[in-house]
């Protein structure tokens, strides 16, 4: 076994024992290893980090997987989504989770990966529970995996948090 599998491996016991705050520090201090984190599967549930995270209701460590490339729609031995578990119980959903309508692009909140694009085709992105427009022509910030950074009350030309200030 390599000595990063081992890692994984041992990062993935402590999220099953709910160690959400030591587990995100990690993986900021190592962003290599929230990445290989979102790629591992146990081999007797099928359950990922991402089933855990949604298990226990932690969002923040839902939004840092997902902002590492996590796959929402990664399904269980027993054929449960991370969502299916976080609705069953009882937690709300993240408010950038992405669409699983395919004409919708994901928003992000990964405001320090933040690249300036403009787009050169309308745009309709996912924020919430609605629809954010995107103009051909925008100034728009997208993160490292090409999602667009969307604020408050969906913002995105610079995205903005609830007292108006850029989140750049």
């Amino acid at each position: 076994m390599s000595a990063l599998l081992s890692l994984v491996e041992h990062a993935y016991e402590m999220a099953k024992t709910g160690e959400w705050a030591r587990l995100r520090s990690e993986w900021e201090d190592f962003p290599v290893l929230g990445r290989r984190c979102t790629r591992y599967k146990n081999t007797s549930s099928g359950w990922t980090f991402l089933h855990q995270a949604a298990y226990f209701g932690e969002e923040q460590a839902c939004r840092s997987l997902i902002g590492f490339g996590a796959d929402i729609g990664a399904v269980s031995r027993n054929g449960a989504t991370p969502a299916d578990l976080s609705a069953d119980k009882g937690h709300a959903g993240s408010l950038w989770s992405p669409s699983i309508d395919s004409d919708l692009r994901p928003s992000s909140n990964l405001w320090r990966e933040a690249k300036e694009r403009h787009t050169f085709e309308p745009m309709l992105v996912a924020y919430g529970n609605g629809v954010v427009k995107i103009p051909s022509g925008s100034r728009i910030y997208i993160d490292s995996f090409e999602r667009i950074l969307v604020g408050w009350h969906g913002t995105f030309s610079p995205p903005c948090g609830m007292d108006g200030e850029s989140m750049l």
